[in-house]
């Protein structure tokens, strides 16, 4: 019985020296902390910079440190620099680099603090259980970089600041939620190279998502926001080779930027942007390989360079939509699988490289009545010289005179010379307009429909290759419309319409 008591004792004695709390007062960590192979640091009292010192320099065998009861004090020393050659720290704030690398895995915070500063927990590639204060206001640069067993976040309503890269390539890191009470902004790169990082919750006061801020995070399939978002700002290569498959924009009826490469080398599939939207950057939407539809809104006249680049499974019938002025270089590169391309009125000018690689084109209509000036190789590895090119008949020769338009084989399309009543069950063939858009169905394969405005202007065509045939019309102005409608064989039939 002695023996076991013995036995007790000891391993009690064993148990404290490695789990120590202490009652400190600022700068006297180092008086109080006999072991430096304890694993376990509860602090109660006050301390400062010179006690973080002394932890990131002794105390290497730390796992859990546990301040919630201890209040961080400013200190300054002129004369003697204690992390990073910085003299002054603030008070309520962890100090620059002060823990980083450590192998700390459970770290409680006190309410009180109000900032994390510069890199103080990256690195410590041990940490999974973090409490974060309310109090707490400001995240500075790397706080948390690299803490690559941290799995889940909640960041504190009161944050006002979220600095870059703060929890970059925390590759355990899986679910975040911010959800702030005043206007906030994801900052740069702040969960950049997240890899797992499969679920996000951004609450209605989150206004801008930073540069980067999300880019890379390869599980994250969506981004949740409330119908009640005030979302303004995407900023460049926010989402850029992440995972999002779908993202609600159109509840974003605030957001007014998409920045550069926002969303390049993504798996979104359909995109309905906002009518609030006024800037598209560059590459936006940038090798896009499972987009199958845009709605790009009307405010925007300029596709920017790269816009839709690589975006070959996108299935629409213009996508180019009247009013836009310009389309930038790139912007429709590599689309191999159009095989129809309609460039409305509105349009100037048509980059350089635009339609490259548009190898599977087998019909190409433009619209303007003055030719768009065109940038250097437009049409790149596009078999021009056995494509027809539609135009009106008032400009065909401006188009054959133009330099890389008059590559293409250059066709006009005039409106059929009579109107047969669609009353008239001959052939078997019936048009109607559901809403805008235009119905056609037949009893036999429908090569092609074109539609005319009531000047006889061709508007737009479609080969079906099959009995029904749909073309939307949302894009045109009038009411009144010729539809013409030819069947294998060469049977066609024309019809007069009104869209109500």
């Amino acid at each position: 019985m002695k023996r076991i008591l013995t036995l007790l004792v000891a391993c009690v004695a064993y148990i404290s020296m490695w789990a120590v709390q202490v009652n400190c007062t600022a700068g006297n960590l180092s008086t109080l902390v006999d072991d430096t192979s304890i694993t376990s640091l509860t602090i109660t009292g006050t301390i400062d910079a010179r006690d973080f010192k002394f932890i990131a320099d002794k105390l290497n065998n730390l796992s859990i440190l546990n301040l919630s009861n201890a209040e961080v004090l400013a200190y300054n020393d002129a004369k003697s620099p204690v992390f990073m050659s910085i003299t002054n720290y603030d008070s309520q704030a962890i100090p620059p680099t002060s823990l980083m690398g450590k192998k700390l895995r459970s770290v409680t915070l006190p309410e009180g603090l109000t900032k994390i500063d510069k890199a103080a927990f990256a690195g410590c590639q041990q940490l999974e259980y973090l409490t974060l204060p309310s109090t707490l206001e400001v995240i500075e640069p790397y706080a948390f970089s690299s803490c690559n067993k941290l799995k889940s976040i909640s960041l504190p309503a009161g944050l006002q600041e979220l600095g870059e890269g703060a929890f970059s390539r925390c590759n355990e890191l899986k679910a975040v939620t911010i959800n702030p009470t005043n206007s906030f902004t994801v900052g740069k790169d702040a969960f950049q190279d997240c890899k797992k990082l499969a679920s996000v919750t951004l609450g209605d006061n989150v206004t801008a998502i930073g540069p980067g801020a999300f880019s890379g995070c390869s599980a994250l399939k969506s981004a949740r926001l409330n119908e009640s978002n005030n979302l303004t700002t995407i900023a460049e290569a926010a989402f850029a080779a992440s995972g999002v498959e779908n993202i609600a924009l159109d509840k974003c009826n605030n957001l007014t930027t998409i920045g550069m490469w926002a969303f390049a080398n993504t798996p979104l599939q359909n995109v309905t942007l906002p009518q609030s939207l006024e800037s598209l950057g560059d590459g936006a939407f940038y090798y896009n390989l499972n987009m199958e539809q845009i709605d790009i809104p009307n405010g925007i006249t300029s596709l920017s360079n790269y816009l839709l680049a690589g975006n070959n499974a996108i299935d629409m019938d213009q996508p180019v939509k009247d009013g836009v002025i310009s389309i930038g270089d790139y912007a429709f590169y590599n689309w191999d699988q159009i095989r129809d391309f309609t460039f409305p009125e509105s349009v100037e000018y048509v980059g350089t490289m635009a339609m490259a690689g548009q190898t599977s084109l087998e019909e190409v209509t433009a619209h303007p009545l003055t030719v768009p000036e065109l940038g250097d190789s437009v049409w790149a590895g596009v078999d021009q010289p056995t494509i027809p090119l539609r135009t009106d008949p008032s400009v065909t020769d401006d188009y054959a005179a133009a330099e890389q338009w008059k590559e293409f084989l250059i066709q006009q399309d005039s409106p059929p010379t009579s109107i047969d009543e669609i009353d008239n069950n001959d052939l078997q063939v019936k048009a109607h307009f559901e809403g805008t858009m235009l119905i056609v169905n037949a009893n036999a394969i429908i090569a092609k429909v074109s539609i005319f405005d009531i000047n006889g202007v061709l508007l737009s065509t479609a080969a079906p290759g099959s009995e029904q045939a749909q073309l939307n019309t949302a894009n045109f102005n009038g009411k009144f419309y010729i539809v013409n409608v030819i069947l294998e064989g060469g049977a066609q039939r024309s019809f007069k319409l009104l869209r109500k």
